[in-house]
């Protein structure tokens, strides 16, 4: 699933391409153009318990899965 501004507000579990997997809401879509100098999309999730509940922020090539928990 590419990275797109309606996953703002959403539960998801991300798993990175290093293996690791993280869970939590997202609260920030950031556009391709605005995240210098990586120029990629990305986001930002809160309530993260694997980062002792901190944001965490993602960029999209960082990314091998992402799901929408209901």
């Amino acid at each position: 699933m590419k990275l797109n501004q309606s996953l703002e507000g959403k539960n998801v579990k991300i798993t990175c391409i290093d293996g690791e997997v993280f869970t939590g809401i997202v609260s920030d879509y950031i556009f391709p153009d605005d995240n210098e100098p990586e120029g990629v999309a990305a986001i930002d999730i809160d309530n993260c318990p694997q980062k002792s509940g901190e944001s965490v922020s993602f960029n999209e090539n960082e990314i091998d899965d992402i799901k929408i928990i209901e």
